[in-house]
């Protein structure tokens, strides 16, 4: 399995970790089809109970499958487990090694992907803790390999690296945001709220779910107000971005499907238990000719489970090597 691989489950799982709480309906404004019971859990989670977020271990899944590609079914499955505990992590530090000699982290997760032909499996953990970071599996060898923290988040995605840019760019867009087009654009989303009991986790919980029909949106790319508006946040000096700004105006009838779902998990005792999040596209046969030389739909599907156990304990991860 390639390294490639592991570091967009990592980067993807980290990111959802870090922005779990934004999927989740805003509890002092409770959208229709969530009790108040259900928005104090949230409130609860978010606010009285959220310390207890400092640390706690987790398992996760994650299914993937790409069917009505050129070649045959791709299909990806992957199982982890870990923890994490930030409680010692210095917020004020003013560089990513001060901050990073806190961390504790680990996380070990198996894999196995098919398609066109060919099957795959593999293994690799992560532990991090006193600073420094061990890794094994990622050569294809059960050898631990030891790198600085600070050395591995730059290898998952330069998140050690210069962001300034890239954060220019962000803050271009949100300070953009109260553009009528734009506004348009994110009022054209389709979102309808749920409640239902939850998986055990810990104990019992309570499953929130926001369920999101992107198709509205992805047409609105097309309003000539509302690419104007992109245009102007999108970074033109870049070939490549400026290429995929070109492109967005297509997505419309790229996609005949485009649907996400948001489940967020909260224990009954008002904490938050973790997430599951499940996407789910279809491409157009037609454009998908063009696009593979395939005259099928390509139906792409994606599930992401997060769980979190054991909150406010601490967690603890040993050196593998010295």
């Amino acid at each position: 399995m390639k390294f490639s691989f592991y570091k967009f489950v990592m980067v993807a799982l980290i990111g959802l970790l870090a922005f779990a709480p934004a999927m989740t309906a805003s509890a002092q404004d409770c959208p229709p089809g969530i009790s108040a019971d259900d928005c104090k859990l949230m409130t609860d989670a978010m606010g009285a109970n959220a310390a207890k977020l400092s640390s706690f271990a987790m398992s996760f899944t994650v299914n993937a499958s790409v069917k009505g590609v050129e070649g045959g079914d791709i299909s990806l499955e992957v199982s982890g487990s870990g923890g994490i505990d930030t409680s010692k992590v210095d917020m004020n530090a003013e560089d990513a090694t001060a901050a990073l000699a806190g961390l504790i982290f680990s996380i070990a997760m198996d894999a196995k992907a098919s398609g066109g032909g060919m099957d795959q499996s593999g293994s690799v953990e992560i532990r991090i803790v006193d600073g420094s970071a061990y890794g094994k599996g990622f050569d294809g060898t059960d050898a631990w390999q030891k790198v600085s923290a600070e050395e591995l988040f730059n290898q998952l995605g330069g998140m050690g690296g210069d962001m300034s840019g890239g954060m220019g760019d962000i803050g271009g867009l949100l300070g953009n945001l109260d553009n009528p087009a734009l506004s348009g654009l994110f009022g054209a989303a389709v979102t309808t709220y749920s409640a239902t009991d939850g998986p055990n986790i810990d104990g019992s919980t309570r499953a929130i779910t926001a369920s999101t029909d992107l198709k509205p949106v992805l047409q609105a790319l097309a309003d000539p107000q509302i690419a104007e508006a992109l245009s102007q946040v999108i970074p033109q000096d870049d070939p490549s971005v400026a290429q995929l700004g070109s492109m967005l105006p297509l997505l419309g009838a790229l996609f005949t499907e485009a649907k996400i779902d948001a489940t967020t998990y909260y224990g009954t005792d008002g904490t938050f238990r973790g997430f599951k999040l499940s996407v789910s596209l279809v491409v157009d046969g037609q454009m998908a000719a063009m696009l593979t030389g395939s005259p099928t739909n390509i139906d792409v599907k994606l599930d992401l489970d997060v769980r979190l156990t054991k909150l406010g304990e601490p967690f603890t991860v040993e050196a593998p090597i010295e």
